[in-house]
């Protein structure tokens, strides 16, 4: 994972299994830009490594809220 990366945490609503952080985990690893990415539903959360050149927080949120859930950026 390269220096120049960013990354960002949200909390998503109703992840209550491993189906759900592997559907949201698939579906931002597609995205460009996107170097690293953990969702555990446990927490319900999402952390993700990205490159700002490539993608943004607005991208990135936009992508999971596609798939029905919400997502709310906590760092």
């Amino acid at each position: 994972m390269a220096n120049d990366n960013e990354k960002v945490i949200f909390s998503i609503s109703n992840t209550g299994c491993s189906y759900c952080s592997r559907v949201i985990e698939k579906k931002l690893k597609k995205m460009p830009g996107i170097a690293d990415i953990s969702v555990s539903y446990v927490t319900d959360k999402v952390l993700v490594h990205y490159n700002p050149d490539r993608t943004n927080i607005d991208l990135i949120r936009g992508s999971i809220k596609k798939l029905g859930y919400d997502a709310i950026q906590l760092h």
